[in-house]
């Protein structure tokens, strides 16, 4: 795998047709020797609702909960049209092969063309173990995560476009257009909007065509989310963009109980513990089948919460922080239970070490390289994401389903620092003010990334 720029284009590079190639493997095999594999939890939930959409029921809650349609409606559409709504585990597997090469163009050009550090982006995305499982699970966070790569793509080339002010306005609509789909798949998104505009102005705040474009992605991420909120709105006779999601958050995070999760060795992972363990907290203030009102009522009833405990709240900062950031994953609480029989447990142990491994090493790793190589909008953005993320986190109630779409925005910067590894130190060594940071962000993110590492495993679950 040379250094060099590759006069070939993407689609001929052989090193990455073969990561794609393993990364597939890695993803499908599973999947078919398992086939029996029964959703858990908010897939069954997911799927629920699909049902319902494929019968022409449209939108509905369940267990109190209003979410995001974007991804229900794609299981309704394969369910509708090939019979079962699990055969999007299909599209999963090709969005993870095109999340792989928007790393690899991507890097390729936050590195001058050095194919190594492309290829080391999308090695690093196709063999990590959870991110190959949450592909061939009824969950949205592979897909998410796609939509968020190719903004960042859509982001350069909006900000590349010719003079021409309608070419520049095409690409401000196409970028809103996809911001959109994010907002649909994902309600906290739509907060993000500004962090995309502020990307589109980054050193361009005098330029008036790329206030026009700012103003074209608000216009095109209005356009595709207004139809669906609309309709929401009408009804569920309450004001809704994409989802209705905040009250049960605050109810997880911010209660008499400490925060919920549902992670492997440091959640409730069954019906009777959980029911304990809320017990010890009030009570929701809704029926199930009241998503909305119960919603605003536990929405009230958290911030009640904060404001008469507020130190309690900020102490509580740091450990959802390290609910979303624990190296574990979902695979791991997949293996722990058995759900893969006839697996020896020796291959079980292999993977929840890979696992675990690989994410810490994402996330101390590519934390550290994006605050010594981070240039540019895309760092802005980039960073953006991940601290918008980690805060709105930090404020509700953690789980580390919720890091998987963030991973492969670190692991662009890790792939730069691990095919450069002397330059990066240098540029460490080079600015003071990069050298604090790193220091400061390094002692704050390695602490939450080992705060839950012994849960794993049952024989060492505490430090």
């Amino acid at each position: 795998m040379s250094s060099q720029q590759s006069p070939l284009p993407w689609f001929r590079d052989r090193w990455l047709r073969a990561a794609i190639a393993i990364g597939t493997v890695l993803r499908v095999l599973p999947a078919a020797v398992w086939y029996r594999d029964s959703c858990v939890r908010d897939e069954c939930t997911y799927l629920r609702l699909s049902e319902r959409m494929a019968e022409g029921d449209g939108m509905t809650s369940s267990a109190g909960w209003l979410w995001a349609p974007g991804y229900p409606a794609l299981l309704a559409i394969h369910e509708f049209l090939l019979g079962h709504a699990a055969t999007i585990k299909g599209l999963q597997v090709a969005s993870a092969a095109g999340c792989a090469v928007l790393m690899y163009r991507i890097v390729r050009d936050l590195s001058g063309g050095r194919r190594r550090a492309a290829l080391i982006a999308a090695w690093l995305y196709l063999l990590s173990p959870h991110l190959a499982f949450f592909t061939m699970r009824l969950w949205s966070e592979v897909l998410y995560g796609t939509l968020l790569m190719g903004i960042l793509l859509l982001l350069r080339w909006a900000r590349s476009a010719g003079p021409g002010a309608k070419q520049r306005l095409k690409a401000g609509l196409l970028l809103g257009v996809m911001a959109g789909g994010c907002v649909l798949f994902r309600g906290v998104a739509t907060y993000m909007l500004p962090i995309f505009i502020v990307g589109l102005l980054w050193t361009r705040w005098r330029q008036r065509g790329a206030w026009g474009q700012a103003a074209a992605l608000a216009l095109g991420a209005t356009l595709t989310v207004a139809p669906y909120s609309v309709y929401a709105t009408q009804k569920f006779d309450a004001t809704v963009v994409s989802d209705r999601t905040l009250g049960q958050m605050m109810y997880l995070g911010n209660n008499d109980f400490p925060p919920l999760t549902f992670d492997y060795g440091n959640g409730q992972l069954s019906k009777r513990a959980f029911k304990r363990y809320r017990d010890r907290g009030r009570l929701p203030c809704a029926g199930r089948k009241a998503a909305l009102e119960r919603d605003a009522c536990q929405t009230a009833a958290g911030f009640e919460w904060i404001r008469e405990h507020p130190t309690e709240f900020v102490r509580r900062m740091p450990q959802r922080a390290a609910q979303l950031m624990t190296p574990h994953s979902l695979l791991t609480r997949h293996l722990r239970w058995g759900r893969w029989k006839g697996m020896p447990w020796w291959m079980d142990e292999l993977i929840v070490l890979w696992g675990a491994a690989s994410s810490g090493l994402v996330m101390i790793g590519g934390s550290l390289a994006l605050m010594i190589r981070g240039r540019s909008h895309l760092a802005v953005v980039v960073g953006g994401i991940l601290l918008y993320h980690v805060a709105a986190i930090a404020a509700l109630a953690g789980l580390s389903r919720y890091r998987v779409p963030l991973e492969p925005l670190l692991m662009l910067y890790l792939a730069l620092a691990l095919d450069d590894p002397r330059g990066t130190w240098r540029l460490l060594r080079e600015s003071r003010w990069r050298m604090l940071l790193a220091g400061l962000g390094m002692a704050v993110i390695v602490p939450l990334v080992l705060w839950h590492l012994p849960s794993g495993w049952s024989w060492w679950r505490a430090w």
